[in-house]
């Protein structure tokens, strides 16, 4: 059974998990936070962002819905389950948490991105467009932005404002073709190619047994007493 003051640790374990994309472990570690505190919502939270990852809606708002009981106005449960509320298509509440965010966070770009998406969704263009408008008012080069405001335009029928957009989206976008550039490099270099795994081991350092360990700092004290009688370290 974790215990109370283990919940910070377990929870940090989790979101390197999830940022490696490794959303089993990631829950799990998660799980073990809330037996360890059950009365803190960030760890609720961080499960619900998990299932909303992996598209599981009902088991995230299960979750969600405790967070939000101790604490309504959380901004990040609100998020989350907003995301999960526009996969099943409950567009209206999915806008309603979305609007309780931005009045907390008005420049928040993910959230901004998520509601005009939503409003695209209904094809309400303008009021789509003009949430995409205001990311880009906060981030010049957000390609989302970009992208979703050559789809609004279009269907506006406004031609010159999309492809002004289009434009731009494919200034930003991230080159692909650099992966043949670099994949013979990282042939060669097998260390560097397991950094840029987002799962991955450190093999490439020996692991010293914890007795081998103390031996070792035993053995360099030893030298280093040696080593302070006489100016060469010999006797």
């Amino acid at each position: 059974m974790a215990q109370k003051e283990d919940w910070m640790r377990w929870n940090d374990y989790g979101i390197g998990l999830f940022l490696q994309n490794d959303l089993k472990g990631a829950e799990a570690a998660f799980t073990k936070a809330t037996e360890a505190n059950p009365d803190n919502f960030d760890g609720w939270v961080n499960i619900g962002r998990v299932r909303t990852q992996e598209g599981d809606t009902a088991e995230a708002i299960k979750v969600l819905d405790k967070a939000l009981a101790m604490k309504p106005d959380l901004a990040r449960a609100n998020y989350f389950y907003a995301r999960n509320l526009k996969e099943e298509g409950k567009y209206d509440e999915a806008i309603a948490k979305l609007q309780s965010v931005l009045k907390q966070y008005p420049r928040d770009r993910v959230v901004r991105n998520e509601l005009g998406r939503i409003y695209f969704l209904q094809k309400k263009y303008a009021d789509a467009a003009k949430e995409f408008e205001i990311t880009l008012s906060i981030d010049p080069e957000d390609l989302q932005a970009h992208y979703n405001l050559m789809l609004c335009y279009n269907g506006l029928g406004d031609d010159a404002k999309a492809e002004m957009h289009k434009v731009r989206y494919l200034r930003f976008k991230a080159d692909e073709s650099s992966q043949a550039i670099t994949g013979p490099y990282r042939q060669n270099h097998p260390e560097d190619n397991n950094e840029r795994q987002a799962i991955h081991e450190h093999v490439s350092v020996a692991l010293i047994p914890p007795k081998a360990a103390t031996t070792t700092k035993k053995s360099a004290a030893m030298r280093n007493i040696g080593a302070q009688s006489s100016p060469s370290g010999k006797d």
